[in-house]
């Protein structure tokens, strides 16, 4: 089976032929002796069509708000340059471990990103170990 499309009137309507063959011929739809039908198909139609095939595709995906980490880290990475940029885990979450790019000073934060007060080293030291290597919360 063929399909064709052609116009029809209007500027928001097209029409679709299915013409139907003899399994014999090789004639052309204008020659064709087989029965022609036809379905009109409107923008909104297609529209709708569209629509759902989106849906479809995108399945589950839902937009998921930043978390404070990622918030933090988009204000620092468009703020001043040298300034400290937050690191985030995979889930959003803020690293045990936190270090400044610019003056190689490392430190340990909470679950919510504040400094502990006692773990900064300087560059040059020993590796700091933080605590917390299980899940944060």
């Amino acid at each position: 089976m063929r399909q064709l499309v052609t116009p029809v009137k209007g500027p928001l309507k097209g029409e679709v032929e299915e013409v139907v063959h003899n399994s014999q011929t090789t004639e052309t739809p204008s020659e064709s002796l087989g029965r022609v039908q036809k379905e009109t198909i409107t923008m909104a139609t297609l529209t709708i069509i569209l629509l759902f095939s989106m849906a479809f595709a995108l399945g589950d995906a839902t937009i998921q708000p930043k978390t404070p980490c990622e918030r933090a880290r988009d204000a620092a990475i468009n703020g001043p340059i040298g300034a400290y940029i937050p690191t985030c885990d995979a889930a959003g979450q803020y690293t045990p471990k936190q270090c400044s790019g610019s003056t190689g000073y490392c430190w340990c934060v909470t679950s919510t990103g504040q400094k502990i007060p006692g773990t900064e080293t300087p560059p040059g030291t020993a590796p700091i170990k933080c605590p917390c290597s299980g899940p944060r919360r």
